[in-house]
């Protein structure tokens, strides 16, 4: 009786399926734990193919450190219900962690719509696994960030007003160095075109407009690039004035390599997690 309730309790916590059916499929294979999991998987995966016709539009962003490895993920639902439920996150968490090992989730990701009755996908994910990666989770789910240091004697205040700045500033960048070129040249095209449409410099001199274009274009990048904005705990430095200033008391100085934002979608009819992503 005793292994019995083992084999079960394994069933349940390895297939998803609840106490009932994981009994039932072992008395149906005559207590062979193996054929009962391999009769579990296939009537998983019959319902997994069922949900995949549904609409799985709720969810979270998630930013986790496993192994020294940062990743950042978006595992969507169908219900807020579900998205919000300790027991989601949880699952979550482990999902990040799977990828990092470089484990299949297959498996992990069947077990949890058969768990919650819903059509759960793995949206999307993100890996950082070179220099000092810092995880930043705000807003219940809703922003994810997650980048990487060449230093590792960084104060967590700092890491943490970084991720606050990505958050709230949205860079896309991290300098202007990374800019692609016709990423340049389609902002100056842009800008070129408002400043030929604007009725109150029609009659302007050439060289005002190409002053006025300079501007604009400082303007744009530096709204873009992270190490340009404006520092949000305090606007009259940039955020690389910032880390300079940091900087003075370490050995080397403090510089970000790469980051990673994801945001939950505020328009229903799009997937929970919108796909945007930014990187140095």
């Amino acid at each position: 009786m005793n292994n019995q309730i083992k084999d079960i309790q394994y069933l349940r916590e390895k297939s998803g399926f609840g106490v009932m059916d994981c009994k039932k499929a072992l008395t149906e294979a005559d207590g062979n734990v193996d054929v009962a999991f391999a009769a579990l998987e296939a009537k998983g995966l019959q319902i997994q193919d069922k949900k995949t016709e549904r609409k799985s539009e709720e969810g979270i962003v998630y930013a986790d450190i496993h192994n020294s490895t940062g990743i950042i993920l978006e595992v969507s639902a169908e219900t807020d219900f579900v998205a919000r439920s300790p027991e989601f996150l949880k699952n979550v968490i482990e999902i990040g962690k799977y990828i990092t090992e470089g484990k299949d989730t297959d498996e992990l990701i069947r077990s949890m719509v058969i768990k919650f009755r819903e059509n759960i996908q793995l949206k999307r994910f993100d890996l950082i696994e070179d220099g000092f990666p810092y995880a930043y989770n705000h807003g219940n789910g809703k922003y994810a960030v997650v980048f990487n240091l060449d230093a590792d004697q960084v104060s967590d205040e700092v890491k943490k007003d970084l991720a606050m700045q990505i958050i709230a500033m949205k860079p896309k960048y991290i300098s202007s160095k990374k800019i692609p070129e016709d990423t340049l040249e389609g902002l100056k095209n842009d800008i070129l075109h408002s400043i030929k449409n604007d009725p109150g410099l029609v009659n302007k001199p050439q060289i005002v407009l190409d002053k006025i274009l300079v501007g604009r274009m400082e303007k744009v990048v530096r709204e873009l690039c992270l190490i340009d904005q404006p520092y949000i705990k305090d606007e009259k430095i940039s955020v690389g004035e910032m880390l300079t200033e940091k900087s003075s008391s370490l050995i080397n100085p403090i510089r970000i390599d790469k980051f990673f934002r994801y945001e939950k979608a505020d328009n229903p009819n799009k997937c929970a997690c919108a796909t945007n992503m930014f990187i140095g």
